[in-house]
């Protein structure tokens, strides 16, 4: 995107911040979720503050996505590098109160890695990250929970995808929804659906198609067209999380739908101006950016900015999922 055009229509306060040296950086926030499901309020509102993932120095966390295993739950996410400017896959297992462990680096490429997408298939974990930089969707399997894994394949697909969810899964083959960016402007983005088959005429024991008749009904790009995290159940529903921008500026909130058949039907959104984060004054958050829950937490990440002492700026990767 032009940058001297986003500077243009930056809200006033938040371009004397930048100028005066302040940087956007993300944080990963967790707080109890209601227990009594006919009693909770909708996805992310209401109840008690989040609180944030400490501070790593030289590091910011992104795309939380949670995952059980052996009873015990793990959260996995984007662990970005502020010096080499790209992302790597972490996790982080929880303490006794609840709040995740300082997390781990479990999966690094030559390339930007975000949104981890981890599930259990035909009795073993897998893997499918965000590696549009890479031009590829890419299938990992684990071979050492949860610490070690490995590239079962990288299908070339010749245009950025980002944030891939689950939407379906058999025993043969697995629905997956993604985002394409538009390449002229990544704010843009328009749903593209793959099925991945099972099949062992492949040296990979894989196959990747597209959903032909889907991609055609969804070519029109748009700000709101990209996932915020898995779909999950709530009050009987399921639901899945959409990411909206502007067109000066991304992730600004989380919209949620209702599926129901065909058709998705708008519940509510997570914006900045209605949830709390410990430490954080409510004018500094400045996009929400990934949803996600299970029956007893809901996690976040958040977009806000913060004073950088030496007044520069952290090395940008190429997506502009994370600008300056």
């Amino acid at each position: 995107m032009n940058q001297l055009y986003r500077a243009l229509h930056m809200p006033p306060g938040r371009l004397l911040k930048k100028a005066l040296g302040h940087r956007e950086i993300y944080t990963i926030a967790v707080r109890p979720a209601t227990a009594d499901l006919s009693e909770a309020p909708l996805p992310a509102l209401g109840g008690q503050p989040y609180t944030p993932l400490p501070e790593t120095p030289g590091w910011w966390y992104a795309d939380p996505l949670l995952f059980h295993k052996w009873g015990r739950r793990w959260l996995f996410c984007e662990a970005f590098n502020t010096e080499t400017g790209r992302g790597s896959i972490a996790v982080s297992d929880f303490n006794e109160e609840g709040l995740p462990n300082p997390p781990r680096v479990v999966l690094e490429e030559r390339y930007h890695l975000s949104f981890p997408t981890v599930f259990d298939w035909n009795g073993e974990t897998w893997m499918i990250p965000e590696t549009g930089e890479n031009h590829s969707l890419n299938l990992y399997r684990c071979t050492r929970f949860p610490m070690e894994w490995e590239r079962v394949e990288e299908f070339i697909v010749g245009r950025e995808l980002c944030d891939t969810i689950l939407i379906n899964r058999t025993p043969d083959a697995l629905t997956l929804l993604c985002s394409e960016t538009r390449p002229e402007n990544q704010l843009y983005t328009r749903y593209r659906k793959y099925i991945l088959r099972v099949n062992p005429a492949q040296e990979s024991g894989f196959a990747l198609e597209e959903d032909e008749p889907f991609n055609l009904q969804h070519r029109e790009f748009g700000l709101g067209n990209r996932n915020a995290g898995p779909l999950f159940t709530h009050g009987g529903q399921v639901i899945r999380p959409a990411q909206v921008s502007t067109k000066v500026d991304y992730g600004v909130y989380v919209q949620f739908y209702a599926m129901r058949g065909d058709q998705e039907i708008p519940l509510c959104a997570a914006t900045p101006q209605n949830l709390r984060i410990e430490g954080l004054a409510p004018q500094a958050v400045i996009g929400v950016h990934t949803y996600c829950r299970d029956e007893g937490i809901e996690v976040i990440d958040a977009r806000y900015l913060e004073e950088h002492p030496s007044g520069g700026r952290m090395r940008r990767k190429a997506s502009p999922s994370r600008e300056e």
